[in-house]
């Protein structure tokens, strides 16, 4: 005989989670965990990370606390996709106890990251968090930041402007809403299995939907298409109705009229900096002979007619 677990409203799952973390990392109360975790809960932190069930999820926290007893942790967003849900939140606390194999500082320390959940029913099975790793050895004085901090941030902008690109739209399905923005932090991973990143600032409009999506998709933009290339670098509402563009296999919006496309089943969401960096595996490509729209300097370039160097 089977059991199936009767719907939880979205409302219902963000209310348990905001309570039960509220109880567990800001009070102490990790047993409060107990109604949200099923007992076959399992926590993931990056690809290479050991996994953690509920009891040493619990060990973890009540570790955290012991070196910030004055934690605090808000969450900042909640966006909800099935029985999928990805939580934005920022912690801080003062370092008070020996953490890490580091003695007290006193010094305060902020973190902040995202954590992906999967539900069954009305318990939560899995996690998978990322946060930025170097943010807290920063606050630790682990790793220092004086040769950072004597970068000058426009000198190292004009080092990227040197560096020449292609021109991508990274795009996504929201629910049956088109939403995309130019990219041009766009990388191959690897061939075998084929993937892909794709950096995106967090502050920009389409990157919750990137957050929530289980695929995006890439469009490297013609030659010819400089006008599409400045449409989704705008803060536009509507984008996708001053171009002409294609569902695929998939459902991430493809941009007609481009050289190369692909559609990437998204794995990882990392943390780094002001933008998060997603990897995923290829699942579907094609591209067609046509010469790249190029970006460099602060200028885009049409290089159908040069000729390659001999070599």
């Amino acid at each position: 005989m089977t059991h199936t677990l009767d719907p939880v409203a979205p409302a219902d799952r963000t209310s348990r989670i905001r309570s039960a973390w509220r109880a567990a990392w800001d009070e102490g109360r990790v047993e409060a965990l107990d109604d949200l975790l099923s007992p076959s809960y399992v926590r993931r932190r990056g690809p290479a990370a050991v996994a953690q069930d509920r009891d040493q999820f619990k060990d973890s926290i009540r570790a955290v606390r012991e070196a910030f007893p004055d934690l605090r942790t808000e969450i900042e967003d909640i966006v909800e996709d099935g029985d999928r849900l990805a939580i934005r939140w920022r912690s801080t606390g003062r370092h008070t106890g020996a953490f890490l194999g580091v003695p007290p500082t006193g010094k305060p320390v902020e973190v902040s990251g995202a954590t992906f959940t999967r539900f069954d029913g009305s318990a939560v099975t899995e996690e998978w968090v990322t946060f930025d790793s170097r943010q807290l050895l920063e606050a630790l004085g682990i790793v220092t930041t004086t040769q950072r901090a004597a970068i000058d941030p426009d000198l190292v902008r004009g080092v990227h402007r040197k560096f020449i690109t292609g021109v991508t739209v990274v795009t996504t399905d929201d629910d049956g809403t088109p939403r995309g923005l130019a990219v041009n932090a766009f990388s191959s991973i690897s061939l075998d299995p084929p993937m892909v990143l794709v950096c995106v600032q967090r502050s920009s409009a389409t990157h919750p939907a990137l957050h929530r999506a289980s695929h995006l998709g890439i469009s490297i933009l013609a030659a010819g298409q400089l006008d599409v290339a400045k449409t989704f670098a705008s803060k536009g509402e509507d984008k996708f109705a001053q171009v002409s563009w294609t569902p695929g296999a998939h459902g991430a919006p493809l941009i007609d009229g481009s050289c190369a496309q692909l559609e990437v089943e998204i794995g990882e969401r990392l943390e780094a900096g002001s933008h998060t960096v997603f990897t995923g595996r290829v699942v579907s490509a094609r591209h067609d002979d046509l010469a790249p729209l190029v970006y460099s300097g602060g200028g885009f370039f049409d290089i159908s007619h040069t000729a390659p160097l001999p070599w």
